[in-house]
C-alpha cells in the first residue's frame, strides 16, 4: 500500500476543494480498493466520494494516474464510480471531461467497462461539448471490432452508439461496427445470445433510420 508521501496525484485540485481533504481522501479509498473488496464497502466508499467535492476528485484522479495505483486498485475505483453514479447521478455531472481523461488512460476491460456504463446513460447527452460526443461515439465503434471484449463493454458500445450516433456519416460507420459485432457473435463457439438478439435490433433500427433520411434526401423539396 502507498505511503502518504507516494501516493500524490498528479491532477489539479480546484480551487474550492481543501487540498489536505483531497489528499487525505486518495489515501483512504486507496487502502481500501483492493482484491476481496466487499459489495457493501462498494457502497460505503461510493457514499463517501459523495460526500464532499474534494472525495470525488480524489477518486478521479485515482483512475486517471497509473503511476500511483495498482491495476487492481483502478478497477475498484471504476466500480466504487459506478456505484455512486447508481446512486447520485448529479455526483458527476461537472466532471464529464475527467471521464474522457480516464478513458483515455486506460486499456483495462474491467475499467472500460464501468466507465462506459456511466456514459451510456442519456442524461449526458445535453450536457457533454461535440468534441466529446464524437470522441465517445468512435471509441464505441471501435470496440465493437475487439471481439474478445466482456459483453457489458459491448452493451454500453451499443448503447452509446444508440444516443449518439447523429449524423449520416456517423450511423453508416455505426452500422459497419454492428455488423461485425453480429457476424464475430454468429460463431458456435461465441454466442451471447442477449447481445446477438441487441445487436441485431440495433442493426435493423439503423438501416430504417438511414432509408428514411435517404428518402427525405431525394423527396422534392
Amino acid at each position: 500500500m502507498p505511503k502518504a508521501s507516494e501516493s500524490h496525484c498528479n491532477v489539479q485540485v480546484p480551487a474550492h476543494v481543501d487540498a489536505r481533504n483531497f489528499q487525505a481522501a486518495v489515501d483512504l479509498l486507496l487502502s481500501h480498493l483492493r482484491r476481496g473488496m466487499r459489495t457493501e464497502t462498494v457502497g460505503e466508499m461510493a457514499r463517501y466520494v459523495l460526500d464532499e467535492p474534494a472525495h470525488m476528485h480524489a477518486l478521479l484522479c485515482i483512475l486517471e494516474n497509473a503511476a500511483i495505483t495498482r491495476p487492481i486498485q483502478k478497477q475498484k475505483a471504476a466500480w466504487v464510480l459506478h456505484r455512486a453514479f447508481q446512486l447520485d447521478q448529479r455526483g458527476l455531472i461537472y466532471h464529464r471531461s475527467a471521464l474522457s481523461r480516464v478513458l483515455d488512460s486506460t486499456d483495462d476491460p474491467s475499467v472500460l467497462r464501468e466507465i462506459l456504463k456511466i456514459l451510456a446513460n442519456p442524461i449526458w447527452i445535453d450536457l457533454e461539448s461535440n468534441s466529446a460526443r464524437t470522441a465517445l461515439l468512435h471509441l464505441a465503434m471501435d470496440l465493437l471490432y475487439v471481439a474478445e471484449l466482456p459483453v457489458a463493454v459491448h452493451y454500453a458500445a451499443l448503447q452509446i452508439i444508440q444516443t449518439r450516433a447523429a449524423s449520416e456519416s456517423e450511423e453508416q460507420a455505426a452500422l459497419a461496427g454492428i455488423q461485425s459485432l453480429i457476424q464475430a457473435l454468429n460463431q458456435p463457439q461465441n454466442q451471447p445470445k442477449g447481445l446477438f438478439k441487441c445487436a441485431t435490433i440495433q442493426e435493423s433500427d439503423l438501416r430504417r433510420r438511414l432509408t428514411q433520411k435517404r428518402a427525405r434526401t431525394k423527396s422534392p423539396s
